[in-house]
């Protein structure tokens, strides 16, 4: 199915048309006949087979990861290949082959970025197949369970609570069946679910469980969409691919004007010949090309979404490698997160003169009525069986939303299961406060409630009284205490907000060792228009969380100025974790807090959140240091060419001078800085490492660039002899810069900054003639050994200046006297 090439079309008379990808042409398939199948059978095995024949299958051609041609073309076809390959094309014309050497290299590193990512690709791609979701369907009269992308139209599927609707389809039966459209609409409220009714897919079941009947597949549908829809109240672009991003499109808007302008200014006003001019004019484009920093940027970022996908962690945006790596918030929720998600009954109390016999049967009553699926229920039917021996009237399933779920039989009132706080929120009876005292010490507290009234428009009946407090257990994750104290001694900041009894969360919270646990609240009493960005900074621990509260808790951390993650696995984190600046899912969790998160946890260690965290801040460290070492040629190329557009000499280098340049003091050793172990947090360094570094560099450049340009015009030095001079000079300055940026040294750095300078110098003794240069011991050392000196005070000093205008700035915009926004 993966081979699939043509879409599915259905037109008015309801026979199928298959249409090629690029549309060009109907081809009529062979004729497939809709029918209605009874949920109890669902489609025959041959009814399958002829809907996959016929294509209607619910593939999605939007993956995980770009297919192989998209990458491809993404690495060959880009504006600075093309600035290349003319370029080289002219210096072949004018009679300069030597000079395309820049070409090889700039072929090898297209072929070395599609190598990387397609390496990538592969494995992500197999890795992503364990958080895929599955879908249960009625086949033959037996229950399946298969991809989504193996679903056929017509298939009869079924829901329950967490499921995500992965194709459109149209309600056969429900069991006062709810979803939540927000992923699609925006809008929160939970719509109930009736039959005929149509569901769309990228909506998911909050409550109750039902049948549907496929109608749409594959891009017919919502599905294909459902990863960006997932995804379209957030996020913005980081500031580090942000600012990267600013920078490429300024160069891309000025390069070709600078290098036209040049070019024209050298050829027709200053009269140099036309091999002159192209050699100038293609040395000073090449200069501003950040090519590699392209390279590096997408390459660093794919390898690590392959290496987190080795540690058991998936990574569905790559941007949010970046965002996680600048969390200073890490918001949990209890079950499933700090806790393994599975629950152990421990004991049943029973109240007001009833019996425990009498307890458990209404328990295993209403578990076999409600057929909830979650842990709760789950541990409650293990402990008390399933009996449907009471006729019912009216079932109300658990939601997130009421936090308690019940039924009403004939003859026998009205049963209740939920936290007793909710149930009876206002009551000051003897029985909450040993509900309270019992989540003190960290179990999870129901009651089991009893009314003779019926339960009406999904309200609690009057006259409820407690029949018994139903004692539940979680298992705290191994590595949990280990896991939350890294990230406090990393400066992560750790919230717990969750929907259980806050006394419960804190118990647990304290045992896993989370600080500031003594700060709770209690959220079922805060009112809807209370300021949540003040509660969210006082507290540590929020309990009785509704999704809605969740969501406008995260909007809290975000106006404070915080960068928060949001974990969680069930329907009720949804919200947040759409809201908060990243997500992490667990892969046991349910489908749509999958689909909506930016990471996915491929195994139950949390602990694996201890690798994400570094790896990202590694990549993100590591592209802040060397993005600055790439960006010091673009810098001082664009300076250079604007000064040499009105002067009347040749600019300074050709194409071929600058490859020791760009290997030696650029390529090699940024591909060694980009694999360094910089765990630290990210600090937004880009542009100070520009303003300290790169830009002091730079003038520095520019500087001695036309110290030799005057010197070989008052003292008739050659025109290689200048060149050579100053291509020494700028690679003398690029060490300076790659001294400073690879600090703290390790051995290996040491040695890495030793041999580069050696080959740099060997470059000049030994293969002068292949780059164009000519010896450096002659009378010229007069000029340029000063300029080595001076260089490096020069560097220092303006360094200085720089670092001490940043500081300020930091000063006057932490002082408020610059207005700014309360998020980048």
């Amino acid at each position: 199915m993966d081979q699939l090439t043509t879409e599915l079309y259905r037109n008015f008379n309801g026979d199928h048309l298959m249409k090629d990808r690029k549309g060009k042409g109907l081809i009529i398939n062979k004729p497939l006949k809709r029918c209605n199948p009874d949920i109890s059978t669902g489609l025959t095995a041959e009814q399958v087979r002829n809907r996959i024949d016929a294509g209607a299958v619910n593939i999605q051609r939007t993956g995980l990861t770009p297919t192989i041609s998209s990458i491809i073309s993404k690495n060959i076809f880009t504006l600075f290949n093309f600035i290349n390959v003319f370029l080289a094309v002219i210096l072949v014309i004018v009679g300069h082959p030597e000079n395309i050497l820049f070409l090889g290299i700039a072929i090898s590193n297209t072929c070395m970025g599609i190598f990387q990512e397609l390496r990538a690709k592969r494995g992500l791609d197999k890795l992503s197949v364990l958080a895929k979701a599955h879908v249960t369907v009625i086949r033959d009269g037996a229950e399946y369970t298969v991809a989504q992308d193996e679903i056929v139209l017509d298939d009869i599927v079924i829901l329950a609570i967490g499921n995500q609707v992965c194709a459109d389809a149209v309600v056969v039966s429900s069991e006062r069946l709810e979803v939540d459209e927000s992923l699609l609409t925006g809008e929160t409220d939970r719509i109930q679910k009736s039959k005929g009714d149509t569901l769309l897919s990228g909506s998911y079941v909050t409550s109750g469980h039902g049948y549907a009947q496929i109608t749409a597949i594959g891009e017919d549908s919502y599905a294909h969409s459902l990863t960006v829809e997932a995804k379209k109240s957030k996020k913005q672009v980081p500031p580090l691919l942000r600012t990267l991003n600013r920078i490429i499109l300024i160069l891309t808007i000025v390069i070709l004007p600078l290098g036209t302008t040049l070019f024209y200014m050298k050829y027709f006003l200053f009269g140099d010949s036309l091999e002159t001019a192209v050699l100038g004019s293609s040395a000073s484009v090449l200069g501003m090309i950040p090519a590699g920093l392209i390279l590096l940027t997408g390459v660093t970022m794919t390898v690590g979404a392959l290496k987190l996908a080795k540690r058991k962690a998936l990574v569905q945006e790559l941007y949010s490698i970046e965002t996680l790596a600048r969390t200073d918030v890490l918001c949990l929720d209890k079950t499933g997160t700090i806790t393994d998600g599975s629950l152990q009954f421990e004991r049943l109390e029973p109240y007001s003169d009833v019996s425990e016999k009498e307890a458990g049967l209404a328990v295993s009553e209403l578990m076999g009525t409600l057929e909830d699926k979650n842990a709760t229920a789950a541990a409650l039917t293990k402990a008390f069986g399933k009996t449907e021996n009471w006729v019912s009237d009216i079932i109300l399933p658990f939601s997130s939303e009421r936090k308690w779920s019940g039924a009403t039989f004939k003859e026998k009132g009205s049963y209740i299961i939920g936290a007793p706080n909710i149930v009876f929120k206002g009551s000051n009876k003897d029985f909450l406060e040993q509900a309270n005292t019992k989540a003190a010490l960290g179990f999870r507290v129901l009651c089991l409630a009893h009314s003779p009234l019926s339960i009406t428009e999904e309200k609690l009946p009057e006259e409820l009284s407690c029949h018994a407090l139903l004692i539940l257990s979680d298992h705290l994750r191994e590595n949990a205490n280990e896991t939350f104290r890294y990230f406090s001694q990393e400066g992560v900041i750790l919230k717990v907000i969750s929907g259980d009894n806050p006394r419960t969360v804190q118990a647990v919270a304290e045992k896993a060792g989370i600080s500031g646990s003594e700060k709770s609240i209690d959220m079922s009493q805060v009112e809807r228009e209370a300021d949540y960005a003040a509660i969210v900074e006082e507290y540590t621990i929020f309990g009785h969380v509704t999704p809605q509260q969740k969501r406008e808790l995260i909007r809290g951390l975000k106006k404070n100025g915080h960068t928060a993650c949001m974990t969680g696995d069930g329907v009720n984190d949804i919200l947040a974790m759409r809201e908060a600046d990243c997500s992490v899912a667990m892969v046991g969790g349910s489908d749509a807090a999958r689909s909506a998160s930016d990471f996915i946890l491929i195994t139950d260690d949390f602990s694996v959140m201890i690798d994400v965290l570094k790896e990202g801040r590694r990549v993100i460290n590591n592209i802040e240091k060397v993005a600055a070492i790439f960006l010091l040629k673009t810098v001082y190329s664009v300076l250079l060419t604007l000064i040499y557009i009105f002067i009347p000499y040749p600019y300074p280098i050709a194409p071929l001078q600058m490859m020791p340049i760009n290997e030696l003091t650029i390529g090699i050793p940024s591909f060694f800085l980009a694999l360094q172990a910089n765990y630290s947090r990210p600090e937004g360094k880009l542009l100070t490492n520009i303003l300290e570094h790169t830009i002091p560099a730079a003038i520095t450049v520019v500087f001695n660039s036309l110290y030799i340009q005057l010197a070989s015009i008052l003292f008739h030095i050659p025109t290689t002899e200048s060149s050579t001079m100053v291509v020494f000079l700028i690679g003398i300055m690029g060490f300076y810069q790659l001294a400073k940026l690879a600090k703290p040294y390790t051995q290996r750095i040491r040695w890495l900054l030793i041999g580069l300078v050696c080959s740099f110098v060997l470059c000049f003794a030994l293969l002068g003639n292949l780059f164009m240069l000519s010896s450096l011991f002659s009378r010229n050392v007069f000029f340029y050994m000063p300029l080595v000196y001076f260089s490096y005070h020069v560097h220092s000093f303006l360094g200085n200046i720089c670092r001490k205008a940043v500081e300020a700035f930091h000063i006057l915009k932490t002082a408020g006297w610059l207005k700014r926004s309360v998020r980048e």
